[in-house]
Formats: C-alpha cells, structure tokens, sequence
C-alpha cells in the first residue's frame, strides 16, 4: 500500500492509523496532534503513556530524513520495556521492512532516520551529540541535572523535546514544565476522561477506576490525587531530603533473593497488623560508606505464623548478620517465636518511642545526604520517602512522623530499621533533625551521627 508521505509527516494520526494499525483516544490523540517544540504532559496512570510515545518516535523517524529521534526512561529496565514497545508495534507493520539495523536499545532506517533508548542515568551520554527529538517517559522521576546535558543537543538543529509523565514532587524541571507560564513549554494534563475513543469507549473501564480509587483509600487519598487526577504533592514539610533520595535512586540496583558471597546484610522488619504492610528491608553493608537496599518484600493479609516463616527464610537466604525487628503490636509476638524457634539468628525487638523515632529515622536521613545509602528504583519507595512528614507540637516540643494524608510509612521504617540494624552510625555529640520543608528548623536529639568504619576480617 502506498502513503502520501506529506500528509502522513502533517498529521500523525493518520500515520498511527493507516501505517501503524492502531487505535488513539482523545487525549492521546491531542498530544500526537500539537506540534509545538517543547510539550510537558501530564498524564494519569494506565493512561496508555508508553504507547502513544512509541507512536510518536516511529512517526517522526519514518516521515523525516537523517533525523536523530532519543527516548530516555527512568531506569534500564524502563528503558529495555519501551523500546520493545516501538518494536511490538513496528514488526507487524510494512514500515518494518525499512528497518536497516536494530539491536537490543537502537534501530535505524534506510532514510537514515535513528531511534535510541537510554536510561535516565546515562545522561552524560548525550554529552556533545545533536537530537532532532527527544521524549523523556516519566520525566518527573529523571534527576533534573539531565535536563541541563539535554537542552544544548537540541540548539542547533532546533530540535522538539517531549515530557510526559505522571506527577511527582511539587519541584523538578517536569513541574516547572507543566506549571510555570515561562517555561516554554506547551503542558497538557490528561485523566481518564480524556481516555475517551472516537466511538465514546473508554480506555479503562469506569468499574476498574471506581475499584482503584477505593484501594487508593478514596478520592481524597494522595495517591490517587497525583497517580489519577495527576496533581502534583507539594513537599512541604516533608521529613527526608528528596533531592538526596533521588540521588539515591539513580543507580538501577539489581533486586537480589540471595546473599552475594563476602557480603554482609542486615534486615529491619516493620510487621503490619490485619490489614497492614508488613515490609522485610534488605541492606547489603560490606562498603558502609556504599550501603545497598538490595530487596524489599512487602505484603499484607498474612498470619502471625506466616509472617514469621517469611522474615525467617529471607533471613537465611541472606545469612543475616542482624534483623531489628518493630515489637509494636505483633512484633512481640513474632520476636519471641522467632528466638523461641531459631536460635541461630539474631533476632533483635527495637521500641518506637517519641526518642526512638527520631533517632533512626535522622540516621536514614544522614546517609541519604551524605550519598552513602543506594535504594531500588521503585515508585513506593519514592512515594512514601517524599511523604514521611514530621510536626512538631507547640506545647511539648515533641516530634511525630508518619505518612502524610494516609500515605503508609512502613517502607522508610522498614529501611531505617535495617540501618539501624547493620550498625553503620554511632552517637556523637548534637545533631539537628531537619526537614525538607524547614530546613532552618533544629530540633535536638544529644546525638551526633558519624559514619562507623568497619573493618571486614
């Protein structure tokens, strides 16, 4: 079949439709329509954000000639994902024919038109290169320190660059993208009811949405607000520096289910009651200037008996040196069965206190800082991190944290426990725990953290 190559480079529907064989919906439709040169979309979860970016760099490729077309992802595992996306749609095709080189992150086609996926982390591979166009998937969560590699690759060839994303923190270049009237960028904000067909279907059910909301914890729940009416969650007040657990997270750690030979892991246990996230953190603490979460296991819904066997069987897996177990509620209860049952392991209750609390939770917060803690790239993590706020009262002085507006917090206390467990810091002197919101505010503890030096025989 013969294309009016024009028409398809004027309107790239026509080119998904009639080349591709697919089907948009409005809203995808709208972002594939606007031609400006800088678009920031935001875009809820299930929205169908990959496809219709796939769509768009086998369009631009196939219409233009000698055009460099990058895609960058979050991590590598995004990066390989959306790149076998273009493929899956591109095989099918006739426009498969004119592919003249593909490996496992780039092809190229015989008009000399190129498309490379890469991971966020290697931005400094874009270093002195020219991009005719660049699409950045979930661009809330890349380190904004790519965008100042990424805008002089687009100069000379005047070159289009497109966000799209779900929300993140009310900070970043996406946000400054999406809500500032200078950016100069075009922003769309795209839910569900934009996922609309042509015929009136939508994209996803309204039966499946009205049962997310619902485990979301309702319309009001932060969740749902920034994964589905795409508002972004304002950081104020928030207890850890984000910039730092960002930083955190730019290394794509492999997620391990054993332990490595010569290494040395510690985990903390925060253990949920009925309906509750238990969470296992993992830390691998060989290098304590370079500590790793190499795992995290997290689950609901399961017996006291369960429970126990699970921690115990990751415990053996890694040989554990040390597992800081929260005695709260039912952490007694699995403490004392655990040493009661397996005697080879040590098994240690820890008590949250108004002291405690602080305490750890400042010693997750140092080696977040100091950029000495690694962490998985993963979405719950970050979502409970940027939400883990602290208040203090008037009258007491006394500091609380938790989760803000229902966000659960088992996930940094889990993580905090495993610090605490490996033994990586020790007491000197004053610290001031300060949060990201206040970061003038000191609060003491008596205690100053160091980095404890290990010596491995």
């Amino acid at each position: 079949m013969k294309y009016d190559l024009n028409e398809l480079r004027e309107n790239p529907n026509i080119f998904a439709e009639q080349v591709l064989g697919i089907e948009l919906h409005n809203g995808q439709r709208k972002i594939l329509e606007c031609q400006d040169r800088f678009i920031a979309v935001r875009a809820a979860r299930r929205f169908g954000k990959s496809f219709v970016f796939s769509a768009y760099a086998l369009w631009f490729a196939a219409t233009n000639q000698n055009k460099n077309i990058v895609l960058v992802s979050r991590s590598q595992r995004q990066s390989m994902w959306l790149f076998d996306q273009i493929v899956r749609l591109l095989t099918p095709t006739q426009l498969n024919d004119s592919v003249i080189r593909l490996t496992m992150s780039e092809l190229e086609f015989s008009n000399g038109s190129k498309i490379t996926s890469l991971p966020g982390a290697s931005y400094d591979s874009l270093r002195g290169i020219t991009i005719d166009l660049a699409l950045i998937d979930e661009a809330a969560y890349v380190r904004d320190e790519l965008f100042s590699v990424l805008y002089p690759t687009v100069i000379t060839t005047q070159g289009r660059i497109v966000l799209i994303s779900t929300p993140g923190l009310s900070a970043g270049e996406f946000y400054h993208a999406c809500t500032s009237t200078d950016s100069g960028y075009t922003s769309f904000k795209f839910t569900h009811e934009d996922a609309v067909f042509m015929d009136g279907r939508p994209h996803v059910p309204r039966e499946e949405l009205e049962r997310e909301c619902k485990r979301a914890g309702g319309e009001e729940s932060p969740f749902w607000k920034r994964e589905y009416l795409v508002e972004f969650t304002d950081a104020d007040g928030a207890f850890f520096d984000i910039k730092a657990v960002q930083d955190a997270m730019e290394e794509d750690i492999q997620r391990r289910c054993m332990a490595e030979p010569n290494h040395i892991y510690a985990i903390g246990a925060d253990i949920g009651q009925k309906n509750d996230y238990t969470v296992f953190a993992i830390l691998d603490y060989t290098n304590p200037e370079d500590c790793r979460l190499v795992d995290l296991i997290r689950f609901n819904g399961e017996s006291t008996d369960t429970i126990m066997q699970r921690l115990h069987s990751t415990a053996s897996q890694y040989y554990a040196k040390r597992v800081l177990i929260d005695s709260a509620g039912i952490g007694q209860s699995v403490l004392e069965h655990l040493n009661a049952n397996y005697p080879g392991i040590r098994y240690e209750g820890f008590n949250f206190n108004r002291t405690s609390k602080p305490k750890i939770m400042n010693n997750l917060n140092i080696l977040l800082v100091r950029r000495h803690i690694k962490l998985l790239q993963d979405k719950d993590i970050l979502e409970e991190m940027a939400s883990f706020f602290y208040k203090e009262n008037p009258i007491t002085k006394h500091i609380s944290m938790s989760g803000a507006n229902g966000v659960h917090d088992d996930i940094p206390i889990a993580i905090a426990l495993a610090v605490e467990a490996a033994g990586v810091i020790e007491p000197r002197g004053e610290i001031a725990l300060v949060g990201l919101g206040e970061k003038n505010k000191k609060y003491s503890t008596r205690t100053n953290m160091a980095p404890r030096r290990r010596v491995l025989l």
